[in-house]
């Protein structure tokens, strides 16, 4: 089966590689071009009864594509959250540090969720450094 858009498998393959869209300039250095570990920080789902951070697949799309996913289902514009930049890395480096990917497409197109995370505050900080340590940023250019 392939997921929701019909162009990925639903298994996540090797080196595919992720993308976190970030709202808050708090997780994102612009002069030193690197991510925080703030921006992979988990929220509670309690829905789902875990902690979880919101990362989309973008395999096979162009730079454009990326950022209209980002625009058409994550940015609410009357709400204040708005696009600022995104962080890009491989999924490797999401299971390099303990943690696993839910691939459940709701509630956007090509979503995944990172889980596992642990209880302890300090445990959860770790994880979201390794990972940050070693994602890229992209700004978004739009004027």
């Amino acid at each position: 089966m392939s997921s929701p858009d019909g162009f990925l498998p639903d298994a996540i393959e090797d080196g595919e590689v992720f993308t976190r869209f970030l709202m808050s300039k708090s997780h994102f250095a612009r002069e030193k071009g690197r991510v925080k570990p703030q921006a992979f920080m988990p929220n509670p789902n309690p829905a789902h009864g875990r902690l979880e951070t919101s990362v989309h697949r973008i395999a096979r799309l162009t730079q454009e594509q990326i950022w209209q996913l980002g625009y058409g289902h994550v940015e609410k514009a009357e709400e204040g959250r708005i696009i600022k930049a995104r962080a890009v890395g491989a999924f490797e480096l999401v299971t390099a540090s303990g943690l696993s990917c839910d691939v459940n497409g709701p509630p956007y197109p090509r979503h995944v969720d990172i889980v596992g995370w642990a209880n302890e505050k300090h445990v959860r900080l770790m994880r979201a450094t390794e990972i940050a340590d070693k994602v890229t940023l992209e700004l978004d250019l739009r004027p």
